[in-house]
């Protein structure tokens, strides 16, 4: 299984009141014509698609854009996609159902169930290979915002401990469903003082 991992595209970001739609037109004919010439089979996306959280008609057309085509020249193509801090997560999330049908799969929310508890089937996707059967579980986690993840009482530091709580219960859910010779694919953001990680982990 070939996979390529990408991650802030920042669609729609002006650079000093430069337009960059240009760079960025020519960055997914780029990755168009690599994702077809390398035969990838999963394209990973690890938020900040757009630059600001309500993005331009323009900016959303290139970016649905460049699904539509990608989709058409390779289509057994899977794509998983999470909402960085910059995206809002409702509006990535917005069009889910529709593009679930052609293997492109968005988690933008952490969703609970009735009782307050986090649904983690919602963060789990099995990735196929070619001849159909699993060969990996992708545990996408989006930017975890306040109210996403655990509270840990009397916790020094409630960010922390809560989202390492989060990743260790939703790995967990990943791992009951991991059957022998399949691999499990973490892709997660956080924020570590005032630096952003993007993390990608295979297991």
């Amino acid at each position: 299984m070939k996979i390529l991992h990408t991650a802030d595209w920042h669609i729609g970001q002006l650079f000093h009141e430069y337009d960059r739609s240009y760079e960025h037109k020519h960055f997914l004919d780029w990755l168009v014509q690599t994702l077809q010439d390398e035969q990838v089979d999963v394209l990973f996306i690890s938020g900040d698609v757009f630059d600001l959280s309500n993005p331009s008609a323009a900016s959303i057309r290139l970016f649905y854009t460049f699904l539509n085509r990608v989709i058409r020249v390779n289509p057994n193509l899977q794509i998983i996609i999470i909402a960085g801090n910059q995206d809002s997560a409702s509006r990535l999330e917005s069009p889910k159902p529709l593009l679930e049908s052609s293997n492109i799969h968005i988690v933008g929310l952490v969703e609970k169930d009735e009782n307050g508890a986090i649904d983690y089937s919602k963060l789990i996707t099995p990735l196929k290979g070619k001849d159909g059967n699993v060969e990996a579980w992708c545990l996408a986690v989006p930017f975890l915002r306040m109210g996403d993840y655990p509270v840990i009482p009397d916790s020094d530091n409630p960010y922390s401990e809560g989202v390492a709580t989060f990743y260790k219960e939703a790995y967990a859910y990943a791992l009951a469903k991991k059957q022998p010779g399949q691999a499990i694919i973490a892709m997660g953001i956080m924020i570590r003082c005032l630096e952003i990680q993007r993390m990608q982990w295979v297991f």
